[in-house]
Formats: C-alpha cells, sequence, structure tokens
C-alpha cells in the first residue's frame, strides 16, 4: 500500500530496445503521479520552471523515455528510486528535458 494518493492520469512511453523500420519503439502503460512543479527566480539566471514526476510502484523507465501529461509528450532526462528502509522500491522520480 502506498502512502500518498495520486492526483494526476499519465501515460508512460517505456523505450524499447533496439529500432524498428530505422524508427524508435515505444510501448504505453497507463499510470498515477504526484506532479512537482518547481518555480524560482535568481537575479543571475532569471524566471525559471522545473517540473518532476513521482510515480508510485516498481515502473522501469530509463532515460529517452516519454511521459504523456495533460496532451503534452515530455522527454525523460533522468530516473531515480525512491526506497524506503528496508530497500523495497516504492516510487520514482522522474526529472524532465
Amino acid at each position: 500500500m502506498y502512502e500518498f494518493l495520486c492526483s494526476e492520469a499519465i501515460t508512460l512511453r517505456i523505450l524499447d530496445s533496439g529500432l524498428s523500420d530505422g524508427m524508435v519503439r515505444y510501448h504505453e502503460k497507463a499510470a498515477m503521479a504526484i506532479v512537482i512543479e518547481n518555480r524560482g527566480f535568481t537575479r543571475k539566471n532569471g524566471a525559471s520552471a522545473a517540473v518532476e514526476f513521482l510515480i508510485p510502484g516498481q515502473h522501469e523507465l530509463a532515460p529517452g523515455s516519454q511521459i504523456v501529461w495533460r496532451g503534452t509528450v515530455y522527454d525523460v532526462a533522468g530516473v531515480k528510486q525512491c526506497r524506503d528502509l528496508s530497500g523495497f522500491s516504492r516510487a520514482i522520480r522522474c526529472t524532465i528535458c
């Protein structure tokens, strides 16, 4: 049982290995996520915004895969496993480009 409730429906487009007719292949999987939006401002860099997805469960998602959220396709730049104290994977945290 997961300790947090997800509010956003997303589609994971998981990168398959190899090419098919010279094209990258994906297989799709529906999931729920918590979307974390970080906004900030610094004098040096100005305004910035970043979006991360916290997806509960044991998903295998590699950089190069995609997340579809609210009709927009985002490329996954990084994936971190979120584990509990026993080492069991509870969720993944994905950053996008």
